[in-house]
């Protein structure tokens, strides 16, 4: 249950055209990283709300996790996953739905780059096949530069791994 739980919360995806602050592969990359981070974290904590029932007819919630996941220079990434899950006749009928907010607050990733903003959105499954989209926009400073605003990022996540497909402010991940 609870790699299902982590799908649930592990799709994302934000918008971001134009690479407008002249992001690295390396910078874009660890943005991507932290924010997917955070979604993991708060997947993996809603198999614990849900008390890992193995029983095959199983519905909760909505149920509300919250988590907090440090990032590696300072600051921190908060995903907030509202979450429905309905089993009737066991784990392959599972559909799933719900509602999830990603929010950094002077998250300062491991190359530098500090992120600031809120990613919010929707998403919905029916056994594994999860799918989420979050919008929203992402103030992005890059070390020694003036802070810009990145307005689409495309973060996928998949049992807590980033998904290749995915872009920050227009740089492929």
């Amino acid at each position: 249950m609870r790699k299902v739980l982590v799908l649930v919360a592990a799709i994302a995806a934000a918008s971001c055209g134009g690479n407008q602050g002249s992001l690295s592969q390396e910078e874009a990359q660890s943005v991507g990283e932290a924010i997917a981070s955070a979604i993991s974290e708060a997947g993996a904590q809603s198999n614990a709300a849900s008390g890992g029932s193995s029983r095959n007819l199983l519905s909760f919630g909505p149920i509300t996790i919250q988590r907090s996941k440090a990032c590696a220079g300072g600051g921190d990434v908060k995903a907030s996953l509202t979450v429905s899950v309905s089993c009737s006749s066991g784990f392959w009928s599972c559909s799933t739905s719900g509602s999830s907010t990603v929010t950094a607050e002077a998250c300062t990733t491991a190359t530098g780059v500090v992120v600031d903003g809120a990613l919010t959105g929707t998403f919905s499954g029916q056994g594994l096949n999860f799918s989420a989209t979050v919008v929203g926009d992402l103030t992005i400073t890059r070390p020694g530069e003036q802070p810009f605003v990145c307005t689409g990022a495309s973060i996928t996540v998949v049992g807590g791994k980033l998904v290749s497909g995915s872009n920050i402010c227009g740089v492929a991940l």
